[in-house]
């Protein structure tokens, strides 16, 4: 079947070819071998020189790597692409998650704990100026790259929807393992300015429902 014809001239918005361009990455990443231009196309039904346009861009940002495949006579020589070998937070955290053992309570109370020793690891767990929870958590969240799309306070409860998580591809999976990370994070920051803040609060972490979107919600509740 011959693959549909594409408009050139127009070419797709920054938005669509990104969203294009991540399922070419999808496809390379999925294959138990290297893949070329035409298998692809093939794939996704696009046309090959987008394809080829897309491959040429995911090497250049390092997520894919090209070769030559051995053989194939005269000619053009036939390059294939597959993944950057890559040690990455999510896929460390993920195996992590797989071995962690035990009841889903029981792995988000490990979590919590690790994550209370990240915020040490990193830094974060440390006196801060600010004195409202809100200003606290959002400047933790800053420091660790987050990006906070809004914030919310009712009768003293304070909740803060974060736009960026790095842990969201993890949630897909083990949402009560990034449960536990981000909560024990956080509130182990919150702890220890307690005094500052007047008052102790406790943290309760929802990863994004839909599974793949970067939403994460902190609701902050007073209380011990």
């Amino acid at each position: 079947m011959s693959a549909p014809r594409h408009d050139f001239d127009a070419p797709p918005s920054d938005r669509a070819a990104g969203q294009q361009r991540q399922k070419v990455l999808e496809v390379v990443r999925r294959a138990t071998a290297p893949v070329d231009a035409q298998q692809v196309a093939q794939a996704l039904r696009i046309h090959i020189t987008t394809a080829r346009f897309h491959l040429s861009t995911l090497e250049s940002q390092g997520a894919i790597r090209r070769r030559r495949a051995s053989g194939g006579g005269r000619g053009r020589p036939r390059l294939t692409y597959e993944p950057t070998p890559r040690l990455d937070y999510a896929d460390i955290v993920s195996l992590f998650a797989a071995h962690l053992g035990g009841t889903a309570e029981e792995r988000e109370q490990r979590a919590a704990r690790i994550g209370a020793d990240l915020a040490h690891r990193v830094r974060v767990a440390r006196r801060h100026a600010e004195t409202t929870v809100a200003d606290l958590v959002v400047e933790t969240l800053g420091e660790l790259g987050f990006q906070v799309r809004n914030v919310l306070t009712s009768f003293g409860e304070v909740t803060v929807q974060i736009c960026t998580c790095p842990l969201a591809e993890v949630a897909r999976t083990a949402p009560e393992v990034v449960r536990g990370i981000q909560q024990g994070l956080i509130q182990e920051v919150i702890d220890l300015n307690a005094d500052a803040l007047g008052g102790r609060y406790r943290v309760a972490v929802t990863p994004d429902p839909r599974a793949g979107s970067c939403e994460v919600g902190l609701t902050l509740r007073p209380g011990g």
